[in-house]
């Protein structure tokens, strides 16, 4: 997790659940995805998060969410 809601200094994460939803083929064919991210929550403990991959044309290929656990640096 980077960016403003990104753990403090002296702590890190780790996964504690995931969750990936294939919606359609993504094949030769398609010649580029996006993959686009976003943290919905950072609090002293858990954070969760979500991503998408989305074709050239809007196209949804995936999305997913995952929750982690925030811990100390030690």
């Amino acid at each position: 997790m980077r960016g403003p809601h990104a753990p403090a200094a002296g702590k890190t994460y780790t996964t504690l659940e995931l969750k990936v939803n294939y919606v359609k083929a993504l094949t030769e064919r398609v010649p580029l995805v996006r993959a686009i991210g976003e943290i919905i929550y950072s609090g002293g403990r858990i954070g969760t998060s979500q991503g998408r991959l989305v074709g050239p044309d809007g196209t949804l290929y995936a999305h997913a969410t995952a929750t982690c656990i925030i811990l100390d640096l030690r």
